[in-house]
């Protein structure tokens, strides 16, 4: 376009002056007759005000009288969309691309156009070509976005993060269609305070949109803060009552423990749509909680006949029949963790699934090699790299300021206890807490807790208070225990846990926070359950431990957080021998009365023979990953699960070794482990405080 009149006329169609942009146009071709552009701009200025015939008629004029003019074909795309013929439009425009490689709005046609039509590989790549031939484009912060749309749609997490930082540079930080793809993307990463804090942004900017309310309930029942989500959650439903609401409301509701609730939501779907898979699946979860196996594994196939690519329902699958899956059920779960664009959360589900198929076939290496995947995968989930989230230098600067900081037992006077005492039980995930508990629970005096949430975040409330008041050690101002001690106490409202004057909480998170916990409820038993260090570090990896468990992904980390944990159940048993019970899962399941008698003697418990018949309480809802096991008596069957994996397990083994703990039984030795009176000096010089101020130590 070397005429200057030309690229005056271009201008004004742009701001709607067709009139003076045709105008101008004409005079170039009284001058020039056979100028292919001219034609072009006139012909988009006839298509752009509705006149399709004299458009197309002015385009086959600039193609007779240039063929290779790129605004011609550019125009033409144009022409042929608003007739409607979307795949005559994205071929003219990818021929305006190869005439005008290097002009933004040809690309950026050509890639929307793509898109249109769900050919985002295309269409990313055009979009991408736009953005790097002018950069600095006015509409380059719009085409990023568009970018990432396309990115997001081949879930390619990564270039949909890079092309959404591009568009927020640009200055489309904060808009709607930006947060609603942010929160996409935090959704498809698994990171759920981002998708909450993204989601309320979104909300805030549009407070009746639906699926930002959806958004925002699942970040935040996926923080644990479920009766939130409920309530948030609740307007969807009330606007929107799809069988799919109603089944997302019911998994939301079964994390509130609501298990009655759960169910009624999860039938109202099914009553609208028989085949809604998310429904199936949840009525699965809840009899698998409620230890009907056999009915669990039925709906658990019932998903897949719907869904055959439910990760979750091939998860609950294997949970419920130990790994049985048909041989026409592991041939197509094979096919779909192998299909590309899986969200991480999900696929990590499916792979771990696999691993037990393959386990239960004795296809060890098959099996260890899937679990290796799904745990990478968790990593990716974490971190966005297949790296570590683990740090170790924090635990061992917690670890080292814990000892110091409750260096005895709790000094009295104690406050009265409680209407309802906690009873706590502490001890590595997949430890045998859950079997302790189910044991205890059965007691007429005992209700249990589960995996109670309020303690990790109080002593995560403790950690703050601490580092900014300068607390070395000692006693918690009274106001200050009072307000924890209420918080910690109002949960049982929250959960139903009335009735009996004790409650379990084996929250695995609680072991770093027995500290805290004997100075708040001084009267309450700790039980610390260990076991064989391999076994428990098998089981952990073996599993989907969600975002709060950063180390359960490597066996190096599995390693050094066991010790970490030894050292500190050492340090507990030592300091407060009164109250914390060492308890040995080996010596338990091979002498179970016995043990049990000494645990509940401990406990200040008068004995219950109930407590030796645990598996037969049908009506007690576990909601672990030990739902299936503790349906039946205790075994040394299954003491030793490892062996035939010795050979992978070993980096478990040598990390381990670099530790006083005993291989045998988890205890940790007399001898000092590596830099441990370094770690206690830190300590007492305010390290782990300094760094939790944010100031250098």
């Amino acid at each position: 376009m070397q005429d200057p009149r030309l690229a005056e006329a271009a201008q004004r169609r742009l701001a709607d002056d067709f009139r003076g942009a045709w105008s101008l146009c004409q005079a170039v071709l009284q001058d020039q007759p056979g100028n292919a552009a001219a034609f072009s701009i006139m012909a988009i200025c006839a298509i752009e005000t509705g006149d399709l015939a004299t458009g197309a008629k002015l385009l086959d004029q600039a193609d007779q009288a240039d063929p290779a003019e790129p605004l011609s074909a550019l125009y033409r795309s144009m022409l042929l969309e608003a007739t409607g013929d979307l795949p005559a439009a994205l071929a003219a425009a990818r021929r305006a691309s190869e005439l005008a490689p290097d002009r933004f709005d040809v690309w950026g046609r050509y890639g929307d156009l793509a898109g249109k039509l769900e050919d985002f590989e295309v269409c990313a790549e055009a979009l991408s070509r736009a953005i790097e031939v002018e950069p600095g484009h006015p509409a380059a912060p719009q085409v990023a976005l568009r970018l990432a749309g396309a990115r997001m749609e081949m879930r390619d997490l990564e270039g949909t993060d890079a092309a959404l930082k591009a568009a927020e540079a640009g200055g489309l930080a904060g808009s709607l269609d930006v947060l609603r793809l942010k929160s996409e993307l935090a959704r498809h990463v698994g990171d759920w305070n981002l998708l909450a804090r993204t989601a309320q942004a979104w909300l805030d900017l549009a407070p009746d949109d639906l699926e930002a309310m959806g958004a925002l309930a699942l970040g935040l029942g996926q923080q644990g803060l479920y009766k939130r989500a409920v309530r948030l959650f609740q307007t969807v439903v009330d606007s929107d009552g799809t069988a799919e609401n109603w089944a997302a409301m019911g998994r939301l509701i079964l994390g509130t423990r609501d298990l009655l609730g759960a169910k009624a939501a999860f039938d109202k779907a099914l009553e609208l749509d028989p085949d809604c898979a998310e429904a199936t699946f949840g009525r699965a979860r809840i009899l698998t909680f409620m230890g009907d196996t056999q009915e669990a594994a039925r709906m658990c196939r019932r998903t897949l006949e719907i869904d055959p690519g439910n990760f979750e329902a091939y998860g609950q699958l294997s949970e419920v029949t130990g790994g049985r899956l048909t041989d026409e059920e592991l041939a197509q779960l094979e096919i779909e963790v192998e299909k590309p664009g899986m969200p991480a959360d999900r696929l990590s589900i499916g792979l771990f699934a696999l691993g037990d198929a393959y386990h239960r076939r004795k296809r060890r290496e098959d099996a260890f090699r899937a679990w290796g995947r799904a745990n990478d995968t968790k990593k990716l989930q974490h971190n966005g790299a297949i790296v570590s989230a683990y740090d170790r230098a924090e635990q061992e600067r917690r670890t080292a300021w814990l000892e110091t900081v409750f260096a005895g037992p709790v000094p009295g006077p104690y406050p009265d206890s409680p209407a309802q005492q906690p009873l706590f039980i502490v001890g590595m995930p997949r430890s045998g807490t859950t079997l302790i508990e189910a044991a205890i629970a059965a007691h007429k005096d005992v209700v249990a807790g589960g995996e109670l949430s309020m303690m990790p975040a109080l002593f995560e409330e403790f950690l703050r208070w601490a580092a900014e008041t300068g607390w070395s050690g000692g006693d918690i101002p009274q106001e200050r225990a009072d307000h924890w001690r209420a918080r910690y106490l109002s949960q049982y409202a929250d959960y139903d846990l009335t009735g009996s004057p004790w409650v379990t909480d084996k929250q695995p998170a609680n072991f770093i926070a027995v500290g805290l916990m004997r100075r708040l409820f001084p009267a309450s038993p700790v039980i610390h359950i260990r076991r064989k260090p391999v076994e428990v570090a098998f089981s952990i990896y073996r599993r989907n431990f969600s975002r709060m468990w950063p180390y359960a992904h490597d066996l190096d980390d599995l390693a050094h957080v066991y010790a970490q944990q030894s050292r500190l159940g050492a340090h507990w048993a030592r300091t407060d021998p009164d109250w914390v019970t060492p308890l040995q899962f080996e010596d338990l399941v091979g002498d179970f009365e016995t043990q049990l008698r000494k645990v509940v003697a401990r406990c200040g418990l008068a004995w219950d023979p109930n407590c030796l018949t645990y598996y037969d309480a049908p009506e007690r809802a576990v909601m672990t990953f030990s739902a299936v096991q503790v349906r039946k008596p205790p075994s040394a069957d299954h003491l030793d699960s490892t062996s035939p994996y010795a050979d992978f397990l070993l980096p478990f083994e040598q990390a381990l070794s670099a530790f006083p703990v005993s291989p045998d039984t988890g205890a940790w030795g007399e001898a000092s482990g590596p830099g441990r009176s370094g770690e206690r000096a830190r300590a007492r010089e305010g390290g782990f405080l300094s760094r939790l101020l944010g100031r250098p130590s």
